[in-house]
């Protein structure tokens, strides 16, 4: 075993990157199922990375991030746990792979993609502001997935790329390769990751990874998405879509110029109110979390 993934480690052992709505949730479960493994499902981004930080501020900003929501330090919580290995995830963090570079040296990374138009549909489903119509929503997920194709590019030996879609109807195999990547054993506890309780919250967005892997929401993009989504969809991602194995189902044409100025006013409108009232939506949830805890 490499020296970056000796037990209780400074720094994290794992990584994990992808897109909002690509299963990073879903990995993040089945990854921790491991005797092993114990990944921190979202780390606070904005309270990280804040400042300019060096590689061991960032470090120990996530150190205090887990023992915040644990009550342990991470040397204690894997000792209690009676594990070695030790990591995060983060959506958000695409937005910091600059200042992630350092760790490509003591970190192992697995990115993962789901098929532009499964996220796109999830966008547009959710509401969080991250993609208000078909072309802006691709246009996030081709400019994030470029930008986590770059950057494993600088350590392909520490970097592993999988796919959302064997991730769910290829388990199995994908997560043994997985474990090569981490030099670890393959366990079937991976596979009955939602008999275990999660180490997070569960709520409307990650209720799904409570339930064993379901393929259907591997497609259920076709069912929802309109022709001229799709299509739109297509024709921004069309390369990257291609690279990674999908297929275009459409000609993939180009929005008019008058269209694509809609779409990125509605984006620009709408997405600021779905993201003002969605942190408002979470602000309150906390007021009356602390409100129930001080009653109780």
């Amino acid at each position: 075993m490499e020296k970056s993934l000796n037990a209780y480690s400074p720094y994290p052992n794992i990584i994990l990157l992808g897109t909002q709505r690509s299963g990073t949730t879903l990995l993040t479960r089945m990854l921790s199922a491991h005797s092993a493994i114990f990944i921190q499902n979202e780390i606070s981004v904005e309270k990280i990375f804040f400042g300019q930080p060096s590689t061991n501020e960032i470090n120990a900003r996530c150190n205090e991030q887990i023992e915040l929501r644990h009550g342990l330090s991470i040397s204690q919580l894997l000792e209690n746990e009676n594990k070695k290995l030790w990591g995060f995830k983060d959506p958000q963090l695409t937005e910091h792979l600059d200042e992630l570079v350092p760790f490509l040296t003591t970190t192992k990374f697995i990115t993962i993609v789901r098929d532009p138009r499964g996220v796109v549909n999830s966008y547009i489903d959710n509401k969080w502001g991250l993609g208000t119509t078909a072309y802006t929503g691709a246009l996030r997920w081709k400019n994030e997935v470029a930008a986590q194709e770059q950057f494993m590019k600088l350590a392909p030996e520490q970097c592993l790329y999988i796919r959302y879609e064997d991730l769910v109807s290829n388990q199995e195999e994908t997560l043994k390769t997985v474990c090569k990547h981490l030099e670890i054993e393959f366990e079937d506890s991976l596979l009955n990751y939602h008999k275990k309780k999660a180490n997070f919250k569960l709520n409307a967005s990650n209720i799904n990874t409570n339930t064993s892997a379901n393929k259907h929401f591997s497609t259920r993009w076709k069912d929802e998405l309109s022709h001229r989504q799709v299509s739109e969809i297509e024709f921004v991602t069309k390369d990257l879509l291609v690279k990674n194995g999908y297929e275009l189902t459409t000609s993939a044409k180009q929005p008019n110029w008058l269209r694509r100025a809609l779409y990125n006013i509605h984006q620009t409108i709408v997405g600021e109110y779905q993201i003002q009232y969605q942190l408002k939506k979470h602000a309150i949830k906390q007021f009356l979390a602390k409100r129930r805890a001080k009653n109780a």
